[in-house]
């Protein structure tokens, strides 16, 4: 008896002490506060982050959100993101989507060269006739080659218009506005070898605002009888990976029932596999495409050449890896960004903010895999044929036969035309080899791959 008494007392005691004075409770933060929202933080990290087994077992959380978040990423990690609504600071700008333009610099033994190499179809430069490969003196009066080109960009933004002088000293005034690209970059002809059918096809991102006008040029290029695709993705930094199924079943042989794509996650999610049908089935509201219907209206292209640069990223580099499984895919350029993650948006509730603006995290949660198991590209997909397109002067217009890039591709698939071009006069001329690319004013930034955990 006196043992189970004994007993008895110290279970009571430990009972006692865990639930008052024994145990140091978990700080209850003020709603609102940083506390309050990095415990959330610290939460939803545990539970979705990809590398949730390597969070920091430090509790300490007396940081700002966005200072707390960055403590808990890993070094290889970077792509997770958290803003804030109603944060000016957290959304960018760029010459791209604020002018319609973009300009690179290139350094060569005989001194620098800034050429614009970017100008968005409709645009204010467009229609002023500026083109892909002028060759740029000054931005608001200041010579570039003498200037602190990303201090230059960015005050650049800040302006209602920009003063952009060539160095033939013709000015051009761009107002600042939103500028939005076109999916599908319109061409007048879109055959690049009428003989061979060959045709050309430029997408600026994947969003489904242009899925209508993507099927009608498949429509033309059917109907003329196309034979091989040169698919340029150099600038494409991704956007709705449901588009990307979406072209997919329009260009190549693939069918709505075949993998498009495995995700896989930490322990504590379901590992996700996806048919081309399933993923185009993630199309925003509005739009009802069938994958059968797509695949049917399609080219069926059993090859497909496709111009990426580390400028292609995300959903753009997930179309060229996930078509490997069926088809020919053949990469001409340069390595790709290199995001093989997907990410889920994650909002603070209303119980962790109250009357707060809300914070939104964006945490990598899946590595994405072809239907083989194939990815763990975060270094970029390498191309079969490496080639830098400022590698020969002047830049040329996109769809233009002697870009450094489709030149090389056209003499891949065995274009006639090409080879008769390589004799013309009027080639452009290569750079010496020591050549580098020192500066190019839009990031091109990659757009998330994104999983709604609600669906």
């Amino acid at each position: 008896m006196n043992f189970r008494t004994v007993h008895y007392s110290v279970l009571l005691v430990l009972y006692v002490c865990m639930m008052t004075s024994c145990r140091k409770d978990e700080p209850n933060f003020p709603v609102g506060s940083d506390g309050a929202v990095n415990t959330w933080i610290r939460e939803q990290m545990e539970q979705y982050y990809y590398w949730s087994s390597s969070l920091p077992s430090s509790r300490k959380i007396d940081f700002t959100p966005t200072a707390y978040f960055q403590s808990l990423l890993v070094k290889e990690d970077r792509f997770s993101a958290i803003m804030q609504t109603r944060q000016a600071d957290t959304y960018g700008n760029t010459l791209l989507n604020t002018f319609g333009i973009d300009f690179l610099q290139v350094e060569r033994p005989t001194g620098s060269v800034s050429l614009l190499s970017h100008i968005v179809p409709g645009s204010e430069g467009a229609k002023l006739a500026l083109q892909r490969g002028d060759t740029v003196h000054s931005i608001n009066g200041t010579p570039l080659r003498t200037a602190d080109l990303p201090v230059l960009t960015q005050h650049a933004l800040k302006n209602p218009s920009l003063a952009l002088t060539l160095v033939d000293g013709s000015t051009y005034t761009l107002p600042a506005s939103y500028i939005s690209q076109p999916v599908v970059y319109p061409y007048h002809n879109f055959l690049l070898d009428a003989d061979q059918k060959i045709a050309y096809l430029f997408l600026s991102t994947f969003d489904f605002s242009g899925a209508y006008e993507l099927l009608k040029v498949v429509g033309d290029m059917r109907s003329s009888g196309v034979r091989d695709l040169i698919l340029d993705l150099r600038y494409n930094s991704g956007g709705s990976v449901a588009f990307a199924a979406f072209t997919a079943l329009a260009l190549a042989d693939v069918s709505p029932t075949d993998i498009f794509v495995n995700y896989k996650g930490n322990r504590h999610l379901n590992q996700l596999q996806e048919t081309f049908g399933e993923t185009l089935g993630r199309q925003p509201e509005g739009y009802s495409f069938s994958g059968s219907a797509v695949r049917e209206s399609g080219l069926g292209l059993s090859r497909i050449v496709v111009l990426g640069t580390g400028h292609t990223a995300s959903a753009a580099e997930m179309l060229i890896n996930n078509l490997k499984p069926y088809i020919s895919v053949i990469h001409i350029g340069e390595g790709t960004y290199g995001k093989d993650m997907a990410s889920t948006t994650l909002t603070s509730p209303a119980s962790v903010i109250g009357s707060e603006a809300s914070w939104h995290i964006l945490p990598m949660v899946y590595k994405i895999y072809n239907a083989n198991n194939e990815g763990e590209y975060s270094k970029g997909l390498l191309p079969q044929r490496s080639v830098v397109e400022y590698a020969t002067l002047p830049l040329y217009p996109f769809g233009d036969k002697r870009d450094a890039l489709i030149t090389d591709a056209l003499t891949f698939l065995g274009s006639k035309r090409t080879l008769r071009l390589q004799r013309m006069s009027n080639l452009p001329t290569a750079l010496p080899a020591a050549a580098t690319l020192q500066f190019q004013s839009a990031p091109y930034e990659a757009k998330p791959i994104e999983i709604d955990f609600k669906n």
